[in-house]
């Protein structure tokens, strides 16, 4: 069983696939050039690099299950009018599997027959269990995958929390027995993963109450898989339902590659933990005015059909003058027709479409706040700041509950497909400590900035308008207050005419009162209206973000300001 191991924004953007040409081509049971795979590539917009017959495929994470070889291979060839194998079939398999109520309280579990020993498939194996867990999974914290030699286990097993004085077990790839402590700091995965366990933790046992696993963090040794395995039983745990049922689906369609998949139902033990995992997918209706509304000319409904066919839809015709279509399983990227269509286009040719004559022209010029904006920058950055370009979606755990900040006037997103990506941000120092809890491995102290938009509540006829912010942080030994507020004097002097911002001491804060340490925080004060806050950051919020030096911060509504 596997359960391995400049500034780094903490998320994963995209996916990168080696291959040789001649291993990508004994995949595909083909014979491609290498301008075979530029022109493929470069028709389904995946950016390829690499030479010597070697080839990095670099894929954007809209198509969440490519994360192998095979997966790769699959839509390559389904771009060439062909099929690689696969056991497209998943049935479902009866098995002695109880699930009862914990602090990571969702699993999904999945039996494998494989076609043959898995012998040096291993490696591959291991790349997919890491990139799902990395990825969907948020480095196992939303989702994790254990991987088991089933011949090895004794059924019927049972996922049940343990008090940690009570456990113990041989860890994967050790030849003697360590208690929960000793797991936590003497192994690898313990020290990387151990952080995730805040509670109680839960472990799987079989049979005779022997420890299987103790997830997310490591397996034990004895059910690990060799070279000589040929039947697989996998697990996936998280805190997070939909990452669970993300992950599944995805890690279902990559081992549909190596063997026959069957899910497996467990038994849980509570209602609210029922993961309600199903390989079925939502129906849409694609009619003629649908495809030529987004793409402006008209496709025959027979060519949408047979395109889809090849990318595995599931196509009926309604009637005669619409389809219903019925995404694979594993296409968690389709949530509108607007998404089917791209795939239309994308077999269609972009070439294909023609050009249209432009029918208003304008002459393109600076926005109005931008020689403030850019002075703004250059005074950041010129008194040792490093700029940042957080990103704009995020959600309620991070903004709100880490923060202590009260969750109002905020944006919720629709049809989400990870529990990571929820809402848009209301404010940006939560995205601040979240960025550099995601890099304690670099040098501190960490001074950075960030320009940029939030999105809130107004009275607008969308509902919504985007304001703009400046936020400042200082982590490190000495980060306090007063070293915020002469940056904070010293950029709006400049950049503004004749400022002189006072600084008012506040348990209020908008909201912010929570996050700020009581007497070391205020609000920025400019021509009798507060403009920002500034302060230093509460002990209790470094530690939901797992910072150990104090962090100082002012976040400034440059709005407010006239920009």
């Amino acid at each position: 069983m596997f359960r391995s191991g400049k500034f780094s924004r903490g998320r994963r953007d995209m996916v990168m696939i080696n291959s040789s040409i001649e291993e990508m081509n004994r995949i595909l049971r083909k014979k491609l050039s290498r301008k075979d795979y530029d022109d493929v590539c470069f028709k389904y917009g995946i950016d390829l690099t690499g030479d010597d017959g070697y080839m990095n495929f670099e894929l954007t994470s809209d198509r969440l299950e490519i994360v192998s070889k095979y997966a790769l291979a699959n839509l390559i060839a389904e771009m060439l009018g062909f099929s690689v194998h696969r056991n497209s079939t998943i049935s479902s398999k009866k098995l002695e599997v109880t699930v009862k109520k914990s602090e990571r309280p969702f699993v999904n579990t999945l039996f494998v027959k494989l076609d043959k020993m898995i012998g040096g498939s291993i490696q591959e194996l291991v790349e997919i269990q890491n990139k799902l867990d990395s990825t969907i999974g948020r480095n196992r914290k939303m989702a994790a995958i254990g991987i088991f030699d089933y011949d090895k286990l004794e059924f019927p097993i049972t996922y049940s929390t343990r008090k940690k004085g009570d456990i113990s077990f041989v860890p994967l790839g050790y030849n003697s027995e360590k208690r929960y402590d000793a797991v936590m700091l003497e192994t690898k995965q313990g020290l990387e993963y151990g952080k995730l366990i805040s509670g109680e933790p839960a472990v799987w046992t079989q049979k005779d109450g022997k420890i299987v696993s103790l997830p997310p963090v490591i397996n034990a040794d004895f059910c690990s898989v060799t070279n000589e395995t040929k039947t697989l039983f996998v697990d996936i745990t998280g805190t997070d339902r939909h990452a669970v049922n993300s992950v599944t689906n995805a890690l279902a369609f990559n081992l549909q590659f190596f063997g026959s998949v069957e899910v497996v139902s467990p038994s849980y033990s509570s209602k609210d933990i029922d993961t309600g995992f199903s390989l079925q997918s939502e129906k849409f209706n694609l009619n003629q005015d649908n495809i030529s509304s987004i793409l402006g000319i008209e496709i025959p409904l027979k060519k949408v059909a047979s395109i889809l066919k090849a990318f595995d839809y599931e196509v009926h015709e309604d009637n005669g003058d619409s389809l219903i279509i019925v995404p694979p399983f594993y296409r968690q990227d389709i949530i509108h027709q607007v998404d089917i269509v791209d795939d239309v286009v994308r077999m269609f040719g972009i070439n294909e479409l023609p050009s249209s004559e432009l029918r208003t022209y304008t002459v393109g010029s600076r926005l109005a706040n931008y020689r403030a904006v850019e002075n703004i920058r250059n005074l950041m950055i010129g008194s040792g700041y490093q700029e940042l370009e957080l990103n704009v979606l995020t959600n309620e755990t991070i903004q709100f509950e880490k923060t202590g900040i009260p969750s109002s006037n905020y944006a919720p997103l629709i049809d989400i497909k990870s529990g990571d990506i929820t809402m848009t941000r209301v404010n940006v120092l939560p995205e601040m400590l979240r960025f550099v809890s995601n890099n304690l491995n670099k040098r501190f102290p960490q001074n950075l900035f960030d320009i940029g938009y939030v999105v809130r509540k107004s009275d607008a006829d969308v509902l919504f308008d985007n304001q703009l912010r400046l936020t400042i942080i200082s982590c490190g030994k000495t980060a306090n207050v007063s070293d915020i507020v002469t940056v904070v004097r010293r950029v709006l002097s400049d950049t503004f005419t004749d400022a002189k911002p006072s600084f008012v001491k506040d348990d209020d804060l908008d909201g912010f009162s929570k996050m700020m340490i009581k007497g070391r925080a205020g609000f920025i004060n400019y021509n009798g209206q507060n403009i920002g806050i500034v302060g230093e950051v509460h002990p209790k919020v470094l530690n939901e973000f797992g910072l150990e030096m104090p962090a100082s911060v002012a976040e400034i509504y440059l709005d407010r300001l006239g920009l």
